[in-house]
């Protein structure tokens, strides 16, 4: 193979197995020995298969509780911090601090909570999914090239890039659709220290569905060869990384994740988000939000 981001066509193979519904299906992946990034080998004709409608970014929803909550946030943060702490996807967005009324595409929105609750918020928000089941005024079944506006001012990738093959390629196209002066937000999985520790049984892997996985150099490659960049990291991961990678070396699916939330205690899981703190501190969280800004070319 050659690495789809830096063209090196030297690596190492691992087999890696579906473990999120617990098929156990095997898929061939290679590891580039420049920049790190893994991909898939071959991406199967049957991956749609491996969206079924109980996905969760397909089936999540948010209620009006939930929408409510998220309008008091943008006014009093710190209060509904202390009642109901707000999802790291929104706050990475909201944080980021975009201009009232923004024009923004959410790229793989799956059903569209966060578009619901960033047009709540009265953004100008638009989300797009191949696999999305039903199409709304506000989320469309497609991918970026087929989204003809380009004028956005912020384009989203909310873990979404690494179901998608290609990066440059997509990562341009995002570029191409940005207003002048306009920024791309990409949260993606990193292998940094959950994969060095836990190999294939870390979590994000996510085979066969995630077919690229970045480390820090390759990200960077490709976000600079499409023309951005990097103006901020922020790594947000958690104990997800850690309780989820165990529960895949002991040959458990994710889909028993609720009994083994349920097993840890309370002083455990707390010991993990601290665990999971000092990694993200260090720059060795296994997953970012990186803030792209457009470079006129």
């Amino acid at each position: 193979m050659n690495c789809a981001i830096c063209g090196e066509n030297s690596g190492i193979e691992h087999t890696l197995r579906e473990m999120m519904f617990g098929t156990r299906d095997e898929f061939a992946y290679w590891e580039c020995s420049a920049c790190g990034c893994i991909q898939i080998a071959e991406v199967p004709e049957t991956l749609a298969n491996y969206y079924p409608s109980d996905y969760y970014s397909l089936s999540a929803q948010a209620s009006p509780l939930r929408l409510w909550m998220y309008k008091a946030y943008r006014i009093a943060p710190r209060l509904v911090e202390l009642i109901r702490p707000a999802g790291v996807t929104f706050r990475s967005v909201i944080d980021a601090n975009p201009k009232p009324g923004a024009r923004i595409l959410d790229v793989g929105s799956g059903s569209g909570k966060l578009v619901a609750i960033l047009r709540a918020l009265r953004f100008d928000a638009l989300g797009i999914d191949p696999y999305v089941r039903t199409e709304t005024a506000h989320v469309r079944r497609g991918r970026l090239e087929d989204v003809m506006v380009a004028d956005w001012d912020w384009i989203l990738f909310q873990h979404s890039l690494e179901h998608m093959t290609d990066h440059v390629a997509v990562l341009r196209s995002a570029w191409d659709k940005l207003a002048d002066g306009g920024s791309c937000m990409v949260r993606i999985p990193i292998a940094n220290w959950a994969w060095m520790n836990y190999g294939r049984d870390w979590v994000q892997l996510d085979a066969p569905r995630h077919l690229v996985i970045h480390t820090l150099r390759s990200f960077r490659i490709a976000a600079e060869a499409a023309g951005f960049r990097i103006d901020r990291t922020i790594f947000d991961s958690g104990p997800f990384q850690f309780y989820a990678s165990e529960m895949y070396r002991r040959n458990i699916p994710l889909t028993e994740e609720s009994s083994e939330l349920a097993r840890l205690k309370g002083a455990q899981l707390q010991s993990l988000k601290k665990r999971a703190a000092g990694l993200n501190a260090q720059g060795l969280g296994d997953q970012a939000s990186f803030h792209l800004k457009k470079i006129p070319r």
